[in-house]
């Protein structure tokens, strides 16, 4: 492992980057990349380290120290691939700081074409691919203090180390399965930019929360209610819902009693918001979907996440054509089904004890 956090020891990095990819055969010609950083109560995230492994070398980069801008020629590579493991915030936060990353794989994803597990955890996948138990006990460490001991090295190391090798035999199986070509429009969709809605496409849940938010501010007299929750906070609980909110009322967030009841007001309204959502939704066709998507999903070992929403099958019982899962490698998949399905074409019965479909 090579650290770089100084003027010498970018020049290092530069020379031994460059010669480990010149001297790349064509499957070893992609880099593997994590980032540690700390969010919470930081108006923007503090990015703390990045981890690069090329087939020889795994760099480890401290922001704190250096100036990283040296790395968006290599980020922005087209022709040169980047394996993340679920880097939506990565790729979030290196783009904070000017560095738009390009060509992007993640493990995460790639499983999800190949297993019907559902985000599949780092941990996870390099013990199914390598037989490795890797610990993320460090993953909410002080990653700003310095120096950094030995173990959180090690760490930063790991979350790069084994990423390739999975990206590997990832790759291999997807070309077996002939899925290779399924991923790059799952790619753009996964890591498209989470911005801010304009006003008139703002959810009923994101209005109530911002509202609260406002009334808060305004009876503490505070002037910069982004301080409470921002709005990328409260997009990601109208995204995630109560499951996330539990994580937050745990995490190094909470700072202060606004912010502790501004999570109490958000889960209480999402949980009313969902169980009048679960009612309205208690129609037999869906659920009979739903069915006809977990055989799917089990018969092609596919993520069902990933074929479908909740959201696409009601559209699809409401006679909506111009659905995802209705377009493409799901459309024959699934899509095919659940319309032949909806038509009276498809049964769905026991056989051997077994939920099939005739």
């Amino acid at each position: 492992m090579i650290f770089v956090n100084s003027a010498e020891s970018i020049g290092i990095f530069c020379k031994i980057f460059a010669a480990d990819i010149a001297e790349a055969s064509a499957a070893n010609k992609f880099i593997a990349v994590d980032t540690e950083f700390i969010r919470e109560n930081l108006q923007t995230p503090l990015m703390c380290l990045v981890q690069i492994a090329t087939a020889n070398t795994v760099f480890v980069i401290d922001p704190l120290a250096v100036d990283i801008s040296f790395l968006q020629s290599i980020l922005e590579d087209e022709k040169l691939p980047k394996v993340f493991h679920s880097g939506q915030q990565d790729v979030e936060i290196l783009g904070n700081y000017g560095l738009n990353v390009k060509n992007i794989c993640d493990t995460q994803l790639q499983e999800m074409l190949l297993s019907n597990r559902d985000r599949i955890s780092y941990q996870d996948i390099v013990k199914k691919y390598l037989d490795q138990n890797i610990s993320k006990s460090y993953s909410m460490s002080n990653w700003t203090k310095r120096p950094l001991d030995k173990k959180q090295l090690l760490y930063s190391e790991e979350d790069v180390l084994y990423l390739r090798s999975v990206h590997r035999k990832q790759r291999e199986s997807l070309q077996n399965l002939g899925r290779q070509n399924w991923l790059q429009d799952e790619i753009a969709f996964f890591y498209r930019k989470d911005e801010t809605p304009p006003e008139k496409n703002k959810s009923t849940l994101f209005l109530q929360l911002c509202q609260w938010r406002t009334t808060k501010a305004a009876e503490i007299g505070l002037k910069n209610k982004q301080s409470i929750a921002n709005d990328a906070l409260l997009n990601k609980i109208c995204k995630k819902g109560v499951s996330f909110i539990r994580n937050m009322q745990n995490s190094r967030w909470i700072i202060n009693d606004s912010r502790r009841e501004f999570l109490q007001f958000a889960k209480q309204l999402t949980e009313n918001m969902e169980i009048t959502k679960t009612n309205s939704e208690k129609n037999i066709s869906l659920h009979l979907l739903k069915v006809i998507l977990e055989i799917k999903s089990m018969e092609n070992g596919i993520a069902s996440s990933l074929i479908a929403t909740t959201g696409e099958l009601s559209k699809i019982c409401n006679g909506y054509t111009n659905v995802r899962c209705l377009q493409g490698w799901r459309e024959e998949i699934f899509g095919k089904y659940a319309l032949s399905f909806l038509r009276g074409e498809l049964a769905i019965s026991m056989e051997n004890a077994n939920v099939v479909l005739r």
